[in-house]
């Protein structure tokens, strides 16, 4: 979500090179950047940090530019907090000795800094970030002043996920690292050290790399990395040697950031629950203001947005209706101001986009505020307009997406709005903690789940080759499937440029049959156990016309197989309303892997923009 980096060393300015290693994670994006430096001719912890693009930052160094020593630098994400100069990282304490740059999220700041308010701490920021430098200030004073046990001792009170860097004028020459559930790695060079939250930052410089763990706690200095528990207890990593192009490192790996934001689901999905259910499974939205009265009050529920964000609220719709008994209309923002919507103050309205700055999206908000609407806000950019400017926000903490058409922010925004449902349901009394307590037990199953789907991928490549000969595609569904079906569609076309539509499945007896004939593949949806036999009877329709046809079905399920259908994916089963999160992954991987063969520019589609920010 962030982009950290760091160097310890002889090198004649220190300040610049960790800001050039910097641009090099670019692509992760970001709202701020910072640097701190320790130099060592005079001792003390400068620190320069500027919202906006990192151009800001290099701008405005001056002499600070030539400096040397140990340094820090970040490009920051928001999560918590707006995007301005005072957010931005680095961090220092209130003495101004020790700077600090976090990638992650604290879960327990606010308790933390409660205290540290107690005892006398002063903020200049809005972040979470700032609370740990301020605890390992405080934790110094029972630490006989040692930087490294203050450091152990407040990590050892943090919850959330984390990847830290800290310089300090007590231990000029040296770098403190520590990683939870965030990435950081250590470039290894000769009588110089490197940091960063990613493998591009550091291959000018060296391509031996240690690919730090869950718990790792570093020290750090030009001739010696030394990793340990948080306890102390010692620890050997591998050292990585790193054979690929920049290019080709900078999406981890994979060939296109698309299908690394593919894979990235098992830990977005994580990441967005993360915070949002107790040890009890009950639901949290510590964020939230509305009362168990506001929710009452509400007999109906509008969502709105535009292309798989839409998509992401008919699957909501169905949900709702089925969990909260009332009316649930989704519209598309783009006709929802012209309509006159009925929408009044007893109508909770619920705003779905990635960037937060959707036009469409952005003036549907405004329209259903004037008609008094209390709105919520889905996004995934914090600080966005429509974040602040709706009543209420959740943010699904995907981290920033790259590739145009969009997958892991379709299932983050499925993940938080199961939560909103549950949370009303709770909030109402329609569900008692127990029937909660085992929905969200499914709901934390599912990272898992998806991670085994992914392992279709082989299997879906050999497919996709097949498939990329069609002319055209259906994607039919009933229920929750026909809203995966919708989202299939799209993710199909806007990728491969083939032509591709969804129905729900009972429709194609409606006019789209006519257009089934060889060289049509129609792709069937039968996830819904109560709609199954339905779904039967439309695979035959599709077969009895020479249609190619590939079935989409739970494991275990004997009633499709390559005797009735020409290719059956089988995925894991969960609860029916559920299926969407499970669902969608192998076909964002079939509309890849057809894209790939196709030879199609799939990160930057022709005619598409990442972020819709005209009407």
């Amino acid at each position: 979500m962030c982009g950290i980096t760091g160097y310890v060393g002889g090198r004649e300015g220190s300040v610049r090179l960790v800001l050039d290693n910097l641009k090099r994670l670019e692509y992760r994006g970001y709202d701020s950047a910072g640097v701190a430096v320790v130099a060592p001719n005079s001792p003390t912890v400068t620190v320069l940090k500027k919202a906006g693009k990192l151009s800001n930052l290099m701008n405005s160094l001056g002499d600070l530019g030539a400096s040397s020593g140990a340094a820090i630098a970040h490009t920051r994400w928001a999560t918590h907090g707006r995007p301005n100069d005072g957010n931005a990282h680095p961090h220092t304490d209130c003495s101004g000795r020790i700077a600090l740059i976090h990638n992650g999220i604290i879960e327990n700041y606010l308790d933390l800094k409660e205290q540290l308010l107690a005892e006398g701490h002063t903020f200049s920021s809005d972040t979470d970030t700032e609370v740990l430098v301020h605890l390992v200030e405080e934790r110094l004073k029972t630490s006989n002043g040692s930087l490294e046990a203050a450091l152990r001792s407040a990590l050892a009170s943090v919850t959330g996920a984390y990847s830290i860097c800290v310089v300090s004028e007590m231990e000029p020459d040296v770098i403190y690292a520590a990683k939870t559930a965030s990435p950081l790695i250590i470039g290894l060079g000769e009588g110089e050290n490197f940091l960063a939250s990613d493998i591009p930052a550091v291959m000018e410089y060296t391509r031996r790399v240690l690919v730090l763990e869950d718990g790792d706690f570093v020290k750090i200095t030009p001739d010696q990395v030394t990793i340990t528990t948080l306890e102390g207890e010692l620890l050997q990593r591998d050292v990585f040697a790193v054979t690929w192009d920049v290019s080709t490192a900078s999406k981890g790996g994979y060939d296109h950031f698309m299908l690394k934001e593919i894979h990235e689901q098992p830990q977005t999905i994580r990441d967005t629950l993360r915070g949002r259910v107790s040890d009890t499974n009950q639901v949290m939205f510590p964020e939230l203001k509305l009362s168990r009265e506001q929710l009452l009050n509400f007999n109906r529920i509008v969502i709105v947005a535009c292309g798989t964000a839409y998509h992401a609220g008919m699957v909501a719709k169905h949900f709702y209706e089925a969990l909260l008994r009332r009316p649930v209309e989704v519209s598309v923002a783009s006709e929802f101001r012209y309509s006159d919507p009925i929408v009044d103050q007893h109508t909770l309205a619920i705003i779905i986009s990635q960037s937060g700055e959707t036009a469409d999206t952005l003036a549907a908000l405004r329209e259903a505020k004037v008609k008094g609407a209390t709105t919520l806000a889905v996004v995934n950019v914090v600080g966005s307009s429509i974040a602040r400017e709706s009543d209420e926000v959740i943010y699904t903490y995907a981290g920033p997406e790259i590739s145009v058409a969009s997958t892991k922010a379709y299932t983050t925004q499925l993940i938080a709005l199961y939560l909103v449902g549950l949370y009303i349901a709770e909030q109402e009394n329609r569900l008692g903690p127990t029937v909660v307590a085992g929905y969200v037990e499914l709901l934390k199953a599912l990272p898992a789940q998806v991670a085994q789907v992914l392992k279709l991928g082989p299997e879906i490549k050999e497919l996709a080759q097949g498939l990329s000969k069609s002319s055209s595609f259906f994607f039919l569904g009933r229920g929750f499937d026909y809203a995966v079906a919708m989202e299939a569609a799209l993710k199909l076309k806007e990728v491969s440029y083939i032509h591709a539509e969804a129905y729900a499945a009972g429709e194609m007896k409606h006019g789209p049959l006519a257009l089934v004939e060889p060289g049509v593949t129609v792709v069937c949806f039968a996830t819904q156990s109560a709609l199954y036999d339905k779904m039967l009877s439309n695979v035959k329709e599709i077969t009895a016309r020479d249609g190619g046809a590939v079935a989409l079905v739970k494991d275990g399920d004997e009633g499709l197989d390559t005797r009735s259908v020409d290719s059956v994916l089988r995925i894991p089963s969960t609860h029916d309303w559920f299926m969407p999160i499970l669902a969608i992954v192998p076909m964002q991987m079939l509309a890849y892997y057809i894209a790939a063969a196709l030879g199609r520019e799939i990160d930057q589609p022709r005619n598409l923009a990442k972020s819709v920010t005209v009407e």
